[in-house]
């Protein structure tokens, strides 16, 4: 009897079905292995942007700024800097626009630290000043004397009439705009002086009127009294007319970090106002 192997079909197709089950599981690991990767990149690039958005690396639309909120911000800056009072001084008299403002609400301001005046100027128009005697708004002697030796500024007692105006009682934004990197504001104000005139103008020297004073005077045992609600919605109402008549204060700002500063301050004539 020869000892070929018996060629048995049974034996064939459970040899087959071997393999037919190895194979299956071999395309189950290869996709059990595809799935995984893709997950674990989907997942990484998931993380990869929480990541970017927490550190602040990732890019995102940068919003576009509004100028109108921008104009309220430089509104504030004005006023909380007392920078009204350049209307009155000038842009050349940053010293006295300093006193001032140190000075606003202090009763008898007759000593002022002179790096107070320094850091106001710092701040407000970012740069260095030489100090020196403030000279009186009305040209007629030295107002505040410069102590270099003690670092104060004195008061001359003897100095002695009625201060300028450096409130104005209403104002209103003419125009904002962006050049570059600045931002550049246009103001309309109103005065009123009662011992200076019996009109309400664009300016403290009472130059441009505007409004007569009479036309708003409520009654009032305590003597005259502005009617403002009055006033302003004639303003509001008139405007269109009268927004370039007058005086305007323009305001050309820096920005260093978040906080504002101002690097340049014109006022603007009717002759030769540009809007």
């Amino acid at each position: 009897m020869d000892n070929e192997p018996i060629n048995n079909p049974f034996a064939n197709m459970n040899h087959e079905k071997n393999e037919m089950e190895e194979q299956k599981k071999k395309t189950k690991r290869i996709i059990i292995i595809s799935s995984c990767i893709v997950a674990f990149l989907i997942g990484y690039i998931f993380f990869d942007m929480i990541r970017d958005s927490i550190s602040g690396t990732g890019e995102e639309p940068v919003a576009k700024e509004d100028l109108d909120e921008v104009a309220l911000d430089l509104e504030d800056f004005i006023e909380s800097n007392n920078l009204d009072a350049l209307d009155a001084y000038g842009s050349n008299e940053i010293l006295r626009v300093a006193i001032s403002s140190i000075c606003l609400g202090v009763h008898e301001c007759k000593v002022v630290e002179a790096s107070s005046v320094s850091d106001y100027v710092k701040t407000v128009f970012n740069k260095e000043t030489t100090l020196k005697d403030v000279m009186c708004e009305y040209n007629d002697g030295v107002l505040y004397s410069y102590d270099e030796a003690n670092g104060i500024f004195v008061y001359n007692s003897q100095h002695v009439h009625e201060s300028l105006n450096v409130f104005p009682i209403y104002t209103k934004v003419n125009s904002i705009k962006k050049q570059g990197d600045k931002y550049v504001l246009t103001l309309n104000k109103l005065y009123y002086s009662s011992g200076k005139s019996e009109y309400i103008t664009t300016d403290p020297l009472a130059i441009y009127q505007i409004y007569v004073f009479s036309d708003y005077d409520m009654p009032s045992d305590n003597g005259p009294v502005l009617d403002m609600a009055k006033l302003t919605n004639d303003y509001e109402n008139d405007y269109g007319k009268l927004k370039n008549r007058g005086t305007r204060y323009r305001y050309t700002f820096g920005k260093k970090g978040k906080k504002y500063y101002l690097e340049k301050y014109e006022v603007i004539e009717p002759s030769n106002y540009g809007g």
